[in-house]
């Protein structure tokens, strides 16, 4: 090979600079980052760290949101259904009232009572990942990852007036007995009703939090990606533009050696 004159450093800096150039938009492109070393943005890299830090606390707190949405779903569910439940031991305790009855007719809805206070039992006795859903306990979830958090659960359905639903002297064998029974189911009815009240609001929360969550998680990652992705677009130009300026430059070169090559050889 000829060697390159002193004359000709210029050319060999050029083919470098570009060659170089060309070589750092082909790596961007293949990997769709902006950021391929520290040394490209010092400054951009270490924000970048921290929004995938803060990307990384909103993506769990979104996790626990949606699981505190399926745990007062649930609830909701349960309370909805003893709500049925209690509808119809109360029309059970009204028709027991009916002094036109037999009472072999009577103690016929007196054992649908007593299935029905068994259901009812299941239903506030449920569970929820091995957790109790109605044992009074509040429940903190967190809503953002700085502050702010939402209580639920709170939902006790082990009070006096919801345990004379299921208690053994609650009966409708008798006219006596169905005429109390109303009284005590009308009453669970009540404080169930609130319950379900409260689980919509602690609902409504959730979502609205879930709601700012997701706002925030695109906008971060919309922040990170300006930062971190590269310009696909702009990288396969500039890839273009410093391969025609590398032959170019090759070119250039070759046409500089070229005389004194070809002195070489009239002297060989």
């Amino acid at each position: 090979m000829i060697p390159v004159q002193a004359n000709n450093a210029s050319f060999v800096d050029q083919l470098n600079w570009h060659s170089n150039r060309a070589t750092s938009a082909l790596a961007r492109i293949s990997s769709g980052q902006k950021l391929l070393a520290p040394q490209d943005d010092a400054a951009g890299l270490a924000v970048a760290s921290r929004m995938e830090a803060e990307l990384m606390q909103l993506n769990a707190t979104a996790n626990n949101l949606s699981s505190a949405v399926s745990y007062t779903q649930t609830q909701a569910g349960y309370l909805a259904g003893a709500q049925r439940v209690l509808d119809r031991m109360g029309e059970l305790a009204i028709r027991a009232q009916d002094g036109t009855l037999s009472d072999e007719m009577r103690s016929l809805y007196n054992a649908e009572f007593r299935a029905l206070k068994e259901t009812f039992n299941d239903a506030r006795t449920a569970k929820y990942n091995e957790a109790d859903l109605f044992d009074g306990s509040a429940r903190n979830v967190a809503i953002s990852p700085e502050n702010g958090s939402i209580l639920l659960g709170k939902v006790d359905l082990f009070t006096r007036d919801i345990n004379a639903v299921t208690a053994t002297e609650t009966e409708v064998n008798t006219i006596g007995n169905a005429t109390d029974a109303l009284k005590i189911i009308r009453e669970a009815g009540d404080q169930l009703a609130q319950h379900h009240a409260g689980t919509g609001s602690v609902l409504s929360e959730l979502r609205m939090a879930s709601e700012q969550i997701a706002t925030a998680r695109a906008t971060t990652t919309e922040s990170l990606s300006r930062i971190q992705d590269a310009n696909i677009a702009d990288e396969i130009t500039d890839f273009t533009r410093e391969a025609i300026l590398t032959q170019s430059s090759v070119f250039a070169l070759q046409q500089a050696n070229a005389p004194r090559a070809h002195l070489l050889n009239l002297l060989s």
